[in-house]
């Protein structure tokens, strides 16, 4: 007998995975049965031999059709008016089927992302860097879009250096991961939020799937669009996505908030709600009182925004726009959807920053959320002659002028939370007393349920809130660094440099709080040089220059 022979499609058998399997395994022949010999019996008789086998089984050539069960009514009915096709119908089906195998057929898409080509407007182009165009033309050469987006946007537009890139595309996580894993050296310490880094150069390069949102606990909502990519982020100015081949794409009017001084972080769709909001203020008062609160959808889902901006001002990279401001301290009780040490890691570079003082103030009722003593020095009249300003405007401003050290910042954030509790009102003046002793209370409670520091930390800051009233002055200095130690004197005097400049406007202020930085910086250098021989003579050397310098300043 011979074999019979069938042209198999391997379209129909395979999976879109064929062409890589293909590389992997190597080429398979279109004919599986290619490998059999013309002598090899596979068991299938020839079409001719079909009525001779059925006469040697049967003793007769006729097919055994009284043993095919009865079809339904319904459908033998229906098989009934089956006329049997003529060769002419035959002819017809084949060259119709021939024609249709060979139109071309419309690939399946292998994820939901959409494959609409690059938006943009070529109008204004960026310069992006050779290892970043590697990585877009790879993705393209695999037909896909992809777009720069994010923080790395507004530097390339403003011309600044930018190290680290985000790219958008419409290629799913798992066709990202086996495009570039083995060209270059990855990173997947982000795969969880649906990010792979890639190093190229000296550059690290994150690629990753559209996403609508990151939801609670990390995990990335995929979406089809750039569009809805650009919409889940919080501020106009992130939604500036560019591509190379088609420019820049600014849906929600970005660029109109990006300038060289400074950003504006303006809220998407801020207008809408500020809408909703006034036209809430104009409902009855029994109205007012039982419509939802307005929140900014993207604060909402994620809370960690309102930190972000707050770093970015006190950084003094951006300024807020007055509606989304004000939304962030109407909602600021959404900072309690996150966790202290997460608080901690954001309030740590925020306080450092050089624009700290008018943070403080823009946003007052973020700083209460996380610190809720502070929220009764809001207006407190210290009622001093050597006060100029409210309780918490000196706390913010001695913030601002403080040197930049995490603990001494902390300290003068916290330094006066005991006043309150032992403020006694005199008629035409205010004692505290106590009030130091009161605050190193009040500021461990602090440490223990709202707010998240390391232990060296704390004892620091209690230490420095605990004296932050003592007298250090050239001639105790000395006796007092033998007390406490040379770097707690430093940061007790660089604490009350701050604290006495951040009292009034008084010029004598400015002076006295100079002389006690150089002390700070005196101390310091003391400490890395050689003892002399006796502590007198540390004395006299050490401190002979700022006694010169307190009588020059007058003080």
């Amino acid at each position: 007998m011979g074999k019979i022979k069938k042209a198999i499609d391997l379209d129909d058998l395979l999976s879109d995975d064929y062409e890589e399997d293909e590389e992997q395994y190597g080429y398979i022949e279109d004919n599986i049965y290619a490998d059999h010999g013309e002598d090899d019996d596979l068991g299938f008789p020839d079409l001719d031999d079909i009525p001779d086998v059925m006469k040697e089984i049967t003793g007769n050539s006729e097919p055994l059709i009284e043993d095919i069960p009865e079809l339904p009514k319904d459908i033998g009915a229906a098989a009934a008016d089956v006329k049997p096709k003529t060769q002419e119908t035959l002819a017809k089906d084949a060259a119709a089927a021939k024609t249709t195998s060979d139109a071309p057929v419309e690939p399946m898409p292998e994820h939901e992302f959409s494959k609409e080509p690059p938006k943009g407007d070529n109008s204004v182009t960026l310069e992006v860097p050779l290892p970043v165009m590697e990585i877009i033309d790879i993705l393209r050469e695999h037909t896909y879009t992809a777009y720069l987006v994010g923080e790395c946007v507004n530097l390339l537009y403003l011309g600044e250096r930018v190290m680290d890139f985000d790219i958008a595309c419409n290629a799913s996580l798992d066709r990202i991961i086996a495009i570039f894993d083995e060209r270059f050296k990855t990173r997947e310490d982000l795969l969880s939020r649906g990010e792979l880094i890639i190093i190229n150069g000296a550059m690290g390069i994150s690629v990753a799937p559209y996403r609508s949102r990151i939801d609670g606990s990390g995990k990335p909502i995929y979406c089809k669009t750039i569009d809805e990519d650009l919409h889940r982020r919080t501020f106009t100015s992130e939604t500036v996505a560019y591509n190379p081949y088609a420019g820049i794409y600014d849906p929600f009017k970005g660029l109109s908030c990006i300038t060289e001084e400074k950003t504006t972080l303006k809220a998407i769709d801020e207008e809408v709600y500020e809408k909703l909001e006034f036209d809430r203020a104009k409902l009855k008062r029994k109205a007012q009182e039982n419509a939802p609160k307005i929140v900014i959808p993207a604060l909402r889902d994620n809370p960690e925004t309102i930190l972000i901006a707050m770093l970015k001002c006190a950084r003094g990279e951006a300024e807020m726009s007055r509606y989304t401001l004000r939304n962030i301290n109407a909602n600021a009780e959404l900072t309690d959807m996150m966790l202290p040490s997460e608080i901690a890691r954001y309030f740590r570079r925020i306080i450092l920053g050089r624009n700290i003082a008018q943070t403080l103030m823009d946003f007052k009722e973020v700083v209460f959320s996380i610190f809720p003593v502070l929220r009764v020095q809001d207006g407190f009249d210290q009622k001093s002659e050597y006060q100029e300003y409210t309780l918490y405007e000196h706390t913010a401003k001695a913030v601002g002028y403080a040197f930049p050290d995490y603990a001494v910042r902390l300290a003068l954030l916290l330094h006066a939370i005991g006043k309150y509790d032992c403020a006694a009102d005199r008629g035409d003046h205010m004692t505290f007393y106590g009030h130091s002793e009161r605050g190193v209370m009040l500021v461990r409670d602090v440490f223990e349920k709202d707010y998240e520091v390391d232990d060296a930390v704390a004892e620091r800051v209690m230490f420095m809130i605990m004296h932050h009233d003592d007298h250090v002055s050239p001639e105790n200095v000395v006796q007092y660094t033998e007390f406490c130690g040379m770097e707690f004197t430093r940061l007790l005097l660089l604490l009350q440099s701050a604290n006495i400049r951040a009292k009034s406007s008084d010029p004598v202020n400015d002076r006295v709080s100079s002389t006690l930085r150089q002390l700070a910086d005196n101390v310091t250098t003391l400490g890395s040089t050689p003892r002399p021989q006796t502590r007198r003579t540390a004395t006299i050397d050490g401190l002979k220059k700022f006694t010169d310098l307190l009588g020059r300043n007058g003080v």
